[in-house]
């Protein structure tokens, strides 16, 4: 699990064991059926569930193809595919299906991307095509000349795997949580808690990430309290959010749509300019929450009723500037004539909470519990002795899955939580007993 920071808590990624992402992942797969009502194909690529590739003209069944995840499964949807392959740097993108060089948005202009331009001008041939991160503005030209000769190389070694490989197979393995941390994310520092990711992050960033800063976390106390998030993290998931000004934020999700709802709960003024007021305080929360809890599709809010066209002229154009530091892509759609504002953000990943709570009745998934018992034992310290009842299936995840992390914890305790299955039992608890075992 990470946490990103920036004053609060920014997002929250988890990578579970028993349900890892396979975004990035390169595959040589086969089509095993092609839908013409839609255009798109259906490719196995070695996994429990099939891809599915929105542009399949011109593809037949049996096709061998190598494909990449842009997208994980989603609730009954698969993974979804594209043909056009992609190689992630941090401070290149290597994009040898879309020819030509390209500057991300956020690199800004000035000085330093027109160094960068002439650069990669000197370095990528007729045919090869690179983006320019941002990144790349904050390292010397040699960590990016670097690069991108790494990713040709890349590149190479792939196309003469995807030759021999008999599909379905993997050709590059999707990156880890912590890979992607160090490739994508921002210039703040990486604290990692866990000793062996901290040493395999060490080399990635001798490697091949100059302007990395790496901090490893070794104190007792659980790092997501040590840096005052343990609390926000517990919240990520809770259908109602207080906000400044006294209004409230509800969120409901359905099959088609996230809905928000925004609420002045106990006031916070009657008048025109005041509710705008209060709109566009709840607005700068609706962006953070949408970005924290990672929602997308197709997003419907509601504020509180306002009767001048100006004031949701208003709130419209902070709309546009509240989302603007996210970064996946939001389409600020407008506001409808029933004053709902509506935005679409990029399906990347599942929603955070497909991670944390059960379909139906709102609970904890096995994961989600096993996570929280251990962050619990932690708190309670040395000393103690750690009796876990819960039900069955929290139980057997921490002894399946979990089984590495549960005896990282019993290390750090000095000795072992003793778990008691509780058929019938939905939820779990925790008691410490003083003393230790004879």
């Amino acid at each position: 699990r990470a946490a990103t920071m920036d004053g609060r808590l920014v997002e929250f990624q988890i990578d579970r064991k028993d349900r890892p992402s396979l975004i990035g992942g390169i595959y040589r797969g086969r089509v095993t059926r092609v839908e013409g009502g839609v255009g798109g194909a259906f490719v196995a690529i070695g996994m429990a569930r099939e891809g599915f590739l929105r542009h399949g003209k011109g593809l037949h069944e049996g096709q061998a193809m190598t494909v990449q995840v842009i997208r994980d499964a989603d609730g009954a949807k698969g993974p979804a595919l594209s043909a056009r392959i992609a190689l992630s740097g941090r401070y290149v993108g290597w994009t040898p299906s879309r020819p030509g060089i390209v500057y991300s948005p956020r690199l800004g202009g000035g000085r330093r991307r027109a160094e960068l331009k002439e650069l990669a001008l000197g370095l990528v041939s007729d045919g090869e095509g690179v983006v320019i991160l941002a990144a790349a503005a904050r390292v010397e030209d040699d960590a990016v000349a670097r690069e991108i000769r790494r990713l040709r190389q890349e590149w190479a070694a792939l196309d003469r795997a995807a030759k021999d490989a008999a599909a379905p197979a993997a050709l590059i393995e999707p990156p880890s949580l912590i890979a992607r941390i160090l490739r994508d994310g921002g210039d703040g520092v990486v604290v990692i808690d866990d000793r062996a990711s901290y040493r395999g992050a060490e080399s990635m960033i001798a490697a091949t990430m100059p302007d990395r800063v790496l901090q490893r976390h070794d104190s007792k106390e659980p790092i997501f309290d040590a840096y005052g998030v343990g609390d926000e993290i517990a919240a990520v998931s809770a259908r109602i959010v207080t906000v400044p000004r006294g209004a409230r934020l509800t969120f409901d999700a359905t099959e088609a749509l996230m809905a928000i709802d925004v609420d002045s709960a106990a006031g916070g003024g009657r008048g025109e300019d005041a509710i705008l007021k209060t709109n566009i305080a709840a607005l700068a929360e609706v962006a953070h929450q949408i970005r924290l809890r990672n929602l997308s599709g197709l997003i419907v809010i509601d504020f509180i009723s306002m009767r001048r066209r100006a004031s949701n002229t208003r709130l419209l154009q902070a709309a546009r500037k509240a989302f603007w530091r996210d970064p996946q892509q939001v389409d600020v759609l407008g506001i409808s004539a029933a004053g709902l504002l509506e935005v679409t953000r990029r399906r990347h990943a599942p929603p955070l909470d497909s991670y944390l709570l059960q379909r139906g009745p709102a609970q904890q998934t096995p994961a989600a519990a096993a996570c929280e018992i251990l962050r619990e034992a932690l708190r309670g310290g040395g000393g103690t002795m750690p009796q876990l009842y819960a039900a069955p299936d929290i139980v057997a995840t921490l002894q399946g899955p979990f089984s590495d992390a549960l005896a990282q914890v019993n290390r750090r305790l000095g000795q072992d939580m003793t778990l008691h299955r509780v058929p019938g039992k939905v939820d779990w608890e925790i008691t410490m007993q003083r003393g230790r075992r004879a």
